[in-house]
């Protein structure tokens, strides 16, 4: 009717293998994922950055108001740059 103590043994000591196997398999699959996260990304690396979205412009000062403003989209008058249409009109200070 009761099971023996041998028996319980017997039962309990493949419960805890079997949970000891599950959980070093997990874990090694675990560190198998950060291995090939990390090797990727290094590969990522060495090809370089991607291009930043952000150009690199030169900024120059309005002739007029001083605010400076990127070189693309001064506009140019007399020699000059200034930030808007009408600042080119008035001229310089």
């Amino acid at each position: 009717m009761f099971p023996s103590a041998a028996g319980i043994m017997a039962s309990r000591r493949s419960c805890d293998a079997g949970s000891h196997g599950s959980v070093s398999k997990l874990l090694l699959l675990v560190i198998a994922i950060a291995v090939v996260y990390f090797v990727f990304r290094g590969v990522a690396r060495k090809r370089g950055a991607p291009p930043s979205p952000f150009r690199s412009e030169t900024m120059i000062p309005c002739a007029h108001c001083g605010v400076n403003i990127p070189r693309s989209e001064a506009v140019e008058g007399a020699g000059r740059f200034f930030c808007s249409e009408e600042h080119r009109r008035v001229g310089t200070r």
